[in-house]
């Protein structure tokens, strides 16, 4: 889920809409399939179950930009039916800034430099 160079040259990284969520993460299982332990199936995990996932984990946060320009952020503890795999209700995808530096920044003011953490750029 780390950013590519282009990802981080336009300012796109850590955060999705839902078809770029989906293609980063086709793109990660180019490198191997995924598997939930438990199944009873031995089929593959989905883009959209693997999407479902992260975002049960927490490590995707549901973002929606509102008209006034507040930012709207929903965990799945507040809106579990948000990673439906049948419903799109409109939200991005944000990589929860817990886990950013694990993806490996250059630095630990990149990371603040990035996060946008209300709509007020005053801060």
């Amino acid at each position: 889920m780390k950013p590519s160079k282009r990802e981080k040259t336009t300012k796109e990284g850590y955060v999705y809409s839902s078809d770029a969520l989906l293609q980063k993460i086709r793109n990660i299982r180019q490198g191997g399939n995924f598997r939930f332990a438990g199944r009873r199936e031995t089929t593959d995990a989905t883009d959209k179950e693997l999407a479902a996932f992260l975002y049960k984990v927490n490590f995707l946060t549901a973002r929606k930009e509102l008209a006034d320009g507040t930012i709207l952020r929903r965990f799945f503890e507040e809106s579990r039916y948000l990673s439906s795999i049948l419903v799109d209700f409109g939200f991005d995808w944000e990589v929860h800034p817990a886990y950013r530096w694990a993806l490996q920044p250059d630095s630990i003011e990149t990371i603040f430099a990035q996060l946008k953490l209300t709509s007020d750029d005053e801060r």
